[in-house]
């Protein structure tokens, strides 16, 4: 898998087979969306994987990137990745958290943190009966960001799943803004009720 632009445009990141990637395609489009919002942005991707969103947020200048995964070995792959580029010089703030993405939600309110960007990216399958798991992952986390409140004011949820699935339209603070479709991937993007009234 590759950089699509920024600083590290080009260079190949590592994944485990079992992760399903976004594609290239794909992430181009999407941050072509997000376009300037990502630069100095404070940035949580949650179901991080291997870390290709938020690495993407990396090399586009963002200011924060908060990797979660409850999986050792995807933390150890971004953890790796991260490695590899040898970001020691940017002026960046890089964290990698091993837990489940709604007790690292509470844990990031806690601690104060509010964030531009947040990518929610589960894993996902065609298989609509088998893909219950994923719509449950992200209602739960829609809410939980809405209850925990860390988004910024003028923020975004970014939610890749499935393009048959169907996700909640609002939150008690989210509300749906605007979906992108790719083949079998649908993008949702939430803003804030307030900023989208």
């Amino acid at each position: 898998m590759r950089i699509i632009a920024g600083i590290y445009k080009g260079r190949r990141i590592s994944m485990q087979k079992d992760i399903r990637p976004t594609k290239d395609n794909v992430k181009e489009a999407l941050f072509n969306v997000l376009n300037t919002r990502i630069s100095e942005a404070h940035v949580l991707d949650l179901f991080a994987g291997s870390g290709a969103l938020g690495i993407e947020a990396l090399s586009r200048s963002a200011k924060e990137i908060i990797f979660v995964d409850n999986s050792k070995m995807c933390t150890d792959v971004i953890y790796d990745n991260i490695t590899k580029l040898s970001p020691e010089g940017l002026a960046v703030s890089i964290r990698i958290i091993t837990k489940d993405a709604y007790a690292s939600i509470r844990l990031l309110c806690e601690e104060g943190k509010k964030f531009d960007v947040i990518f929610i990216d589960p894993p996902y399958y065609k298989d609509r009966e088998h893909n219950s798991h994923c719509r449950n992952r992200i209602r739960k986390c829609l809410k939980y960001i809405s209850i925990y409140d860390i988004l910024c004011h003028s923020g975004l949820v970014v939610v890749e799943h499935f393009k048959k699935d169907i996700v909640p339209e609002n939150t008690e603070r989210l509300a749906l803004s605007r979906q992108l479709n790719y083949g079998d991937t649908t993008i949702s993007i939430y803003k804030g009720k307030e900023k989208y009234d």
